[in-house]
């Protein structure tokens, strides 16, 4: 044990040694005599190491103590080795081999723990290691193993407070549901079954939620899990059927209302054409009365009566033919030489009125005779 603290050319021989001791594979426990030796808290100093190849050695023996019994991964917990050890395998600076080594430790814990273990392990940050390993080839199947103990201790917790699995939050589910698709057929199957035991995505938005979650339901109308955020009651056909009563019930009115529409412009047509044609009769009969009114037989200004007029041609008493007569009497109502018939060239001259019967308003006395 002195000599681990001596110069590291002594020290890394002397850790290489107890590794082979605690990995040898034979029916003796070799392991428990390390640990009885007070090996392990040793090792714990051994981690924090500034050489390289010693802090290196020093995990990959812890690693071999964590894959043994409960009892003996109890003595690493114990040794507070864990919290430098999350601590090697989280940081960005760290050496690879260093990190490789320390990851081992908390995988090889948390496969093989205890419930009680798994809960002090979980506190001490390794779900975040067990996370950044899924995407490491070499430990993919070792990280998918102790996440679905971590998940399987949380489901026991979740039953006894009667709520929701408190580490299956811890978890970035988007890694384990692209593992399902793994090439290798038992990486897939790994993930496939931890997906299907432990979590459900939202129908809707596809989120990842625990599978008892308060933030997701499992719909019995839609057979499948819907998230808070989502309302999966436009899916149900009772919701189809009545939104396809409105839309029919809506389109019902708006063909009515159409027909009602283009009926009333129709109709409005209609009678405006009926007024129009009703127009077009009214005027032809005002210009008729206009017409007659305006060819009616001229009269006096005093409003006297008119002679009536001889028609072209009428033959007049004497033989002779009247071309035209005058209309009625001056202003005073006296006949007026436009009352005297108008001559034709040729033909007999009229007789006097008092010489047609023989009266003549002359002093003669015979029957026929001409007056004075």
């Amino acid at each position: 044990a002195k000599a681990w603290y001596g110069p590291w050319r002594v020290t890394k021989p002397a850790l290489r040694t107890i590794g082979n001791i605690v990995c040898a594979e034979d029916d003796t426990d070799y392991t428990q005599h390390i640990i009885e030796a007070g090996a392990v808290p040793c090792l714990r100093q051994l981690i924090a190491h500034n050489n390289r190849e010693i802090q290196k050695e020093a995990c990959w023996t812890l690693s071999n103590i964590a894959a043994g019994t409960i009892e003996q991964i109890q003595t690493v917990l114990d040794s507070g080795a864990v919290p430098s050890l999350v601590k090697l395998a989280s940081a960005t600076d760290t050496d690879p081999e260093v990190k490789n080594e320390a990851c081992w430790v908390v995988l090889n814990a948390t496969s093989c723990g205890s419930d009680g273990q798994i809960e002090y392990l979980v506190k001490q940050g390794c779900v975040s290691v067990l996370g950044e390993l899924l995407s490491e080839t070499s430990m993919v199947m070792m990280a998918l193993e102790g996440l679905e103990r971590i998940l399987q201790v949380g489901e026991e917790e979740a039953k006894r407070i009667m709520g929701t699995n408190p580490y299956a939050s811890l978890l970035t589910t988007s890694r384990i549901e692209e593992l399902e698709a793994h090439k290798s057929s038992a990486i897939a199957k790994r993930a496939s079954r931890i997906w299907k035991q432990h979590f459900v995505s939202c129908a809707i938005c596809s989120s990842s939620y625990s599978k008892h979650s308060a933030d997701a339901r499992f719909c019995d109308e839609c057979k499948c899990h819907v998230c808070v955020k989502c309302n999966c009651e436009v899916f149900h056909l009772s919701y189809q059927e009545e939104f396809w009563k409105e839309m029919t019930d809506k389109e019902a009115t708006e063909k009515k209302q159409a027909a009602e529409s283009k009926k009333a412009k129709k109709k409005k047509k209609k009678a405006k054409d009926k007024n129009k044609n009703k127009t077009k009769d009214v005027k032809p009969e005002d210009d008729n009365k206009a017409t007659k009114q305006e060819g009616a037989g001229s009269g006096s200004d005093d409003g006297g009566e008119d002679t009536p007029l001889s028609s072209p041609g009428e033959a007049s008493p004497g033989g002779g033919t009247v071309a035209g007569g005058g209309g009625g009497g001056d202003a005073d109502g006296v006949m007026g030489t436009a009352d005297a018939p108008i001559l034709v060239a040729g033909a007999p001259m009229p007789r006097p009125a008092s010489m047609r019967n023989g009266n003549g308003s002359g002093n003669g006395n015979g029957r026929n005779g001409n007056g004075s």
